[in-house]
């Protein structure tokens, strides 16, 4: 089961990753729109946008990279998925606390944040689950 929800995370994060290249590339001006008024220019916005694109873009080939590790069975490859699970996990929970901030601070935003925080949250749980399925695996393992 770890393995089919590093698959989902992986399709998820590379989705984004594409998703946000067209926004960058081709709806920055539809975005910029929908943003209230910004200190920085369309092409910034577009700059940033594409930028953190890639970044999303990049996690889902850490993800793709360590599901190939886990095909070959590797005990170095479940030890990079828990890394990685681990990490972004307590990422995601970061980023829950934060929009859970944002929402008690910033009443005009409240539902956007809200919705941050509870995607994050859940993105914290699974990426924790798969953290302990992957420690299970690793222990029955140890016992044979």
């Amino acid at each position: 089961m770890a393995r089919w929800l590093l698959i989902a995370a992986a399709a998820a994060w590379t989705a984004a990753g594409v998703i946000g290249l067209a926004i960058g590339i081709v709806g920055a001006a539809t975005l910029q729109r929908h943003l209230p008024p910004l200190a920085i220019d369309i092409d910034a916005l577009r700059g940033a946008v594409t930028a953190v694109a890639l970044g999303v873009l990049a996690i889902g080939a850490v993800h793709a990279g360590v599901l190939v590790g886990l095909r070959g069975g590797g005990r170095r490859a479940v030890s990079a998925a828990l890394l990685l699970s681990g990490f972004l996990s307590a990422l995601l929970l970061a980023l829950a606390v934060a929009a859970a901030t944002s929402v008690a601070t910033t009443p005009a935003s409240a539902p956007a944040f809200a919705a941050a925080g509870v995607a994050s949250l859940a993105g914290a749980i699974g990426y924790g689950l798969v953290g302990a399925l992957l420690v299970r695996e690793l222990r029955s393992r140890s016992v044979t």
